[in-house]
């Protein structure tokens, strides 16, 4: 089957069961919700930062990050707090509670990680890493078309 022997479709296939196992373990013991789990890991590396930050670091565009945040403070997930008086830039950062679903998802994303590379020898491990980077990067190239 040519679809299935496809590289995005294998892709594809792999990015859906990794979030569909990730959702399904973070949500028996957290009331986390899509886009949460990813954002609390960004800020675990890059607290205080501002919301354009967050967006660029996990690959959202700047409307969902918006709607994500309202909600994480208003469940007190995260807290925004101007720098310098400054009110168009607000700095993000995690509350109490927010860093304590933070090791629920570093648990579950180990759990998750380690299940999808079960049976890899570390050089093997190492060596998919690489072409992941690759492909990434690969595609990433802004002058594609």
């Amino acid at each position: 089957d040519f679809m299935k022997d496809s590289l995005h479709y294998k892709l594809r296939a792999c990015h859906t069961n990794c979030q569909k196992m990730i959702v399904q373990d973070l949500k028996k013991g957290t009331d986390l919700k899509p886009g949460e789990p990813k954002i609390l890991e960004f800020l675990a590396e890059h607290e205080p930062c501002e919301q354009k930050e967050i967006a660029h670091g996990c690959d959202l565009d700047s409307a969902s990050v918006t709607g994500i945040l309202r909600r994480m403070e208003e469940r007190d997930l995260i807290h925004r707090e101007m720098k310098d008086g400054n009110r168009r830039s607000l700095y993000v950062s995690m509350t109490a509670l927010g860093r304590s679903r933070l090791q629920n998802v570093e648990q579950t994303f180990h759990k998750i990680d380690e299940m999808a590379l079960s049976g890899f020898s570390d050089k093997d491990r190492k060596a998919f890493f690489h072409m992941l980077d690759l492909v990434y990067n690969n595609l990433k190239k802004e002058d594609l078309f």
